[in-house]
């Protein structure tokens, strides 16, 4: 493999130091992630033309928006299933409470569907997500 191939592989683990949160932006998107390690991590995707996107990388195995296998994230004991589902009124509702709880957050942690569970880092976790009251969120609910 090249290492330009290298380069393009790997969306989470693309930036972000192990051990807290992260965040960047390319292509009109801005992505956070929640890097355990390689084999673990979050990653959000929010654009203002797509709706959110999540996937959590649970001992090197993809859940959650285009994976086939949903996550739920448990923020301080709140359980959000499939946080990413945000095309209803009820899930919508949903993310942006588990994004303010996130941005609080002394525990967060993955349940997928086939019961794996990772601890995620809380570490920046305020600095790193914006208020959803702010210019700066700019998480799509509905595509458009």
């Amino acid at each position: 493999m090249t290492s330009t191939a290298l380069l393009l592989c790997g969306n989470a683990f693309a930036y972000g130091e192990a051990g807290r949160w992260s965040s960047g932006w390319g292509q009109g998107t801005s992505e956070y992630t929640a890097v355990v390690n390689e084999q673990n991590n979050l990653y959000i995707a929010c654009n203002d033309t797509r709706k959110v996107s999540m996937t959590a990388t649970v001992q090197g195995k993809e859940y959650g928006s285009y994976a086939g296998q949903a996550f739920t994230i448990i923020v301080d004991g709140s359980q959000y299933d499939a946080p990413y589902e945000t095309e209803s009124r009820v899930g919508e509702n949903n993310f942006f409470d588990m994004w303010g709880k996130l941005r609080k957050a002394k525990s967060i942690s993955i349940l997928t569907a086939d019961g794996k569970q990772l601890a995620l880092p809380t570490k920046e976790v305020a600095s790193v997500l914006p208020a959803t009251n702010t210019p700066e969120f700019d998480c799509l609910m509905w595509d458009q």
